[in-house]
């Protein structure tokens, strides 16, 4: 499901490059009757420098760039036209920026005047260009906001021989994602993606949230995304697999219950972070 991007981007800024740098031309991203100019390298990817992304977003610049340099998010230098050297960032830096800066109620005075809704349709918009996978969550059920988060990731024990692979967000909540959750019960990797109305009634009942979070991972090769649901989703999703004879199932639901699954996490955490 995770798919890696074309580009190899280092998220170390202050990196000595070649002088070998890509070349981009001037371009634009165009969001129904909106546009904002974009640099465009040869292979079709869409990149912002900080003065592009501030006017995207609606902050300072400096800020802007404070922000990306906080997190390491994806640079990329490249040489435009006239031979100048300038740093740029994928669209998919500008999703994770404007999903902060809505969760935390700071584009109410954005000059677009945008509801919630179309900010997240903007968002959503903004990741196309750079899709998590090749498959994309159950359009039937998964219908709500679309978020883009930065996440690390930590292996979590459940039992002997036995760990998972958790997502930790900046904000300190944890997901785990699509694939994850389903291989620790056996169950089909893609049970949660493509259309199906049949598993959206089931997911439903399950009453699972709507929303799709899309959390981007630093990796040895580079930035992957991937998706992700709620710890507690997934002990409903996992209580479901348990109900229809999944044993693994239930021995993973027996095994949280001896020890909450929120206080295994809880120490991975700390003894990743010693």
């Amino acid at each position: 499901m995770n798919q890696k991007n074309n580009i190899k981007i280092d998220p170390n800024s202050n990196q000595n490059y070649d002088v070998q740098l890509p070349r981009v031309s001037i371009s634009c991203w165009r969001y129904y009757d909106q546009s904002w100019k974009a640099y465009q390298l040869p292979n079709g990817a869409l990149f912002m420098s900080n003065r592009q992304m501030a006017l995207l977003v609606g902050q300072p610049k400096k800020i802007v760039r404070s922000f990306i340099e906080s997190l390491s998010l994806e640079t990329l230098t490249v040489h435009i036209d006239n031979g100048v050297e300038v740093q740029v960032y994928p669209l998919s830096v500008a999703a994770i920026y404007l999903s902060t800066l809505l969760k935390n109620g700071e584009l109410d005075k954005h000059p677009l005047l945008f509801s919630r809704r179309e900010w997240h349709s903007l968002i959503k918009a903004l990741c196309k260009f750079e899709p998590a996978s090749r498959s994309t969550p159950n359009p039937c059920f998964f219908t709500g906001n679309y978020w883009v988060e930065i996440a690390r990731k930590i292996s979590v024990e459940l039992e002997v021989n036995l760990n998972m692979q958790v997502l930790v967000l900046q904000s300190g909540e944890c997901r785990i994602e699509y694939e994850e959750g389903l291989r620790c019960v056996q169950h089909d990797s893609n049970w949660l993606v493509n259309y199906s109305s049949k598993k959206a009634r089931v997911l439903s009942d399950l009453k699972l949230s709507k929303d799709i979070t899309e959390c981007r991972v630093m990796e040895k090769d580079g930035f992957i995304s991937i998706y992700a649901l709620s710890i507690q989703d997934w002990l409903s999703l996992w209580e479901h697999f348990a109900n229809k004879g999944n044993r693994l199932a239930t021995a993973l639901l027996k095994t949280c219950a001896k020890e909450g699954i929120d206080v295994r996490i809880a120490r991975a955490i700390s003894g990743a972070n010693e």
